[in-house]
């Protein structure tokens, strides 16, 4: 399985594609063709065929992947996952981290259906998470979501509620790169984001590390 396969260097597209066509690759430092027989599943969030025509991506690489492609909906698209997610999402960190098994309260679902989630599954993982390693007891409540997912947007304060959003996330955005020593990629994974997303939103936020 490839992650992300959209992100690769012209190097690792060219790589990739000799062992879709030839069946062979060679390690590194080494001088004799491996053969392999695989079957390669690959997944992106960027938009593949824009990214030939931007001459980003290989075109013959792009058509030995997408074979039998599969879209799979943004998540704001399909809200009634959500709950299904979540609860696996926090019964899966439960376990891996030996913590007690949390549930999370009834009112906290409709505030997460409600949330656009820009970046998908991953960015609920780490919602997920979070609300997990800030509550002490063995229930998740509406008040430790994330103060970026909680905040009401109501027509009548929608400028006050913007700002509140964008401190919020821009706080999140660089609690995230000070935990990453400013590593954009290990941040932007962190937060369950795409790396060139995340560098829009730090231009956009005016982050900067200070000196």
């Amino acid at each position: 399985f490839l992650d992300e396969i959209g992100d690769l260097h012209a190097a690792s597209q060219a790589k990739l594609l000799r062992v879709l066509q030839e069946g062979e690759f060679h390690r590194v430092g080494g001088e004799q063709s491996i053969r392999v027989s695989v079957r390669v599943i690959s997944a992106t969030n960027r938009e593949l065929a824009s990214l030939v025509a931007q001459e980003k991506f290989r075109e013959d690489l792009y058509y030995r992947v997408s074979v039998v492609p599969i879209r799979v909906p943004a998540l704001r698209e399909r809200p009634h996952d959500i709950r299904l997610l979540a609860e696996y999402f926090l019964e899966e960190f439960c376990a891996r981290n030996n913590f007690k098994p949390k549930t999370i309260a009834g009112d906290v679902y409709p505030v997460l259906e409600s949330y656009a989630w820009p970046g998908n599954a991953r960015e609920l993982r780490n919602a997920i998470e979070r609300m997990a390693i800030l509550t002490t007891g063995e229930q998740l409540t509406r008040e430790s979501i994330p103060v970026e997912i909680r905040v009401q947007r109501d027509g009548s304060a929608r400028s006050s509620v913007q700002e509140a959003r964008a401190s919020a996330e821009r706080e999140y955005i660089l609690r995230a790169l000070e935990e990453a020593n400013w590593n954009v990629s290990g941040a932007a994974r962190a937060l369950g984001m795409e790396r060139t997303n995340l560098h829009k939103r730090i231009r956009a936020l005016g982050i900067s590390r200070e000196k």
